[in-house]
This record gives C-alpha cells, structure tokens and sequence, in this order.
C-alpha cells in the first residue's frame, strides 16, 4: 500500500520543510511553507498568501484563529483547514497575527 509519509520524511531530509510551533503542543511540527503572491483589486495590487501544507495526523486539532510561529513570525490560521486529496495531508491558509 501507497505510504506518502515516506515521500515526507524525505522531503524533509533535504531540508524543504519548516518547523512551525503550534500554542499548545510543546513540540515543532514539520510543515511545508508557501508564500506565493496573489493579484487583488483588478490586478492593481500584489499581496502574499500564506499557506502550510502538513500531515493531518501531526495538527489534527488545527483550526481557524490557531496561532503558530515560523521563522520567528506569528501566524493566525485565516480559515477551516482542508483535506488535500486522500486526506493524509492537510492544508491551512495563514495571515501574520498581530
């Protein structure tokens, strides 16, 4: 059977994964990290959207307004996460929290 844990442990292993830590867990949890740029007001202006992709079994209690810090930066979860695909991984869009 099909184990994408594997595919993130060497993802890992190579170092294209973040630590986020979440209030409440004491321990980091490995995330993958997006920033990638958005088109808003009629293509006028550039923002970044902030995005995580994680394993649903290490966040399973991540919801909208949880804070979490990565690379020093304080991050609030702007939305319900959602299922990626079989629903092994999990994605959450962020918002720097103020």
């Amino acid at each position: 059977m099909f184990d994408p844990s594997v595919f993130w442990a060497a993802i890992a292993a190579v170092g294209m994964l973040k630590t986020a830590y979440v209030d409440g867990i004491p321990d980091g949890v490995l995330v993958g990290f997006a920033s990638p740029d958005q088109l808003e007001l009629d293509s006028q202006v550039t923002v970044a959207e902030y995005q995580i992709e994680y394993q649903a079994e290490d966040l399973p209690d991540l919801a909208r307004f949880s804070i979490l810090t990565i690379d020093a930066v304080r991050y609030r979860v702007r939305r319900p996460p959602r299922r990626k695909d079989d629903g092994f991984f999990m994605l959450a869009d962020l918002e720097v929290a103020k």
